[in-house]
């Protein structure tokens, strides 16, 4: 049975974990993930899991948080983006970008821009979950 991207787990002391941004190929283009209520918590971490194909050799990839106070409206960049420099044939990792809530409006999401070259066609496919804590994780 797999994982469904429409499960919130509970994890404990820590908090919650909601999947923002369930597994997409990105070409070069933004690729905007689900409104995450975080209405309780006041710390979280955006994980961004990543691989390429096609012979992608360079480029990068950038993760960055936005919020809302709605969930569908006014989005605006929150906190520091996270980028990594893709090197070698095919590059796979993990971006993380731990982010303090207390300021953010209530619902959050998470935004990839991937920006593959090399190979043909290229692409990047990138899913996100947020792991979110009362307090500090």
């Amino acid at each position: 049975m797999g994982l469904s991207y429409a499960t919130t787990h509970n994890i404990g002391q820590i908090g919650s974990s909601k999947p923002s941004l369930a597994p997409v190929a990105g070409t070069g283009s933004p690729q905007v993930g689900a409104a995450v209520d975080r209405l309780g918590y006041y710390s979280g971490i955006a994980s961004v899991l990543f691989s390429t194909s096609g012979g992608v050799n360079s480029g990068t990839i950038t993760a960055k948080l936005q919020h809302s106070v709605d969930g569908s409206t006014g989005w605006a960049d929150y906190g520091a983006a996270a980028s990594k420099v893709l090197t070698g044939t095919n590059p796979s990792g993990l971006i993380e970008i731990p982010v303090n809530l207390a300021s953010a409006n209530r619902y959050v999401r998470v935004v990839v821009d991937a920006d593959p070259s090399g190979g043909t066609p290229t692409s990047i496919v990138a899913g996100s979950i947020a792991l979110f804590g009362k307090d500090r994780i």
